[in-house]
């Protein structure tokens, strides 16, 4: 299998992965009123894995990114609960298709983000 082929079976099943415990309703970890959004793992694994030159790591980190992101555009980074529903957002129409538009580009520029690595 091809290192990018790899790449994004490992981010298609981070999103997957992510979703499906998202259903499960229960919220993100909350440090005196800051919550982890899973994004921010996201960016901690990313930068991991480039320090650890791991795929797999870059793929999960990835995944947990871009499953957040449009969200993000949507809403603003929720910090604060004023604007957001909680994890009812993450299957808003808006939501869902920006997910699966960026999963199409991820599918398209696989190799390129391999080479990024």
């Amino acid at each position: 299998m091809a290192n990018g082929d790899y790449f994004f079976l490992i981010f298609l099943g981070t999103i997957a992965l992510t979703r499906l415990l998202l259903l499960s309703k229960k919220g993100s970890p909350t440090i005196r009123e800051f919550r982890l959004r899973h994004y921010m793992y996201g960016i901690v694994l990313i930068v991991f894995s480039f320090l650890t030159r791991s795929i797999t790591t870059y793929a999960i980190g990835f995944g947990l990114f871009v499953d957040e992101v449009p969200l993000i555009l949507i809403k603003g980074p929720g910090h604060r609960e004023k604007y957001w529903r909680g994890i009812e957002d993450y299957f808003s129409p808006w939501c869902v298709s920006g997910v699966l538009i960026l999963i199409f580009v991820a599918y398209i520029f696989r190799d390129i983000l391999i080479k990024i690595f």
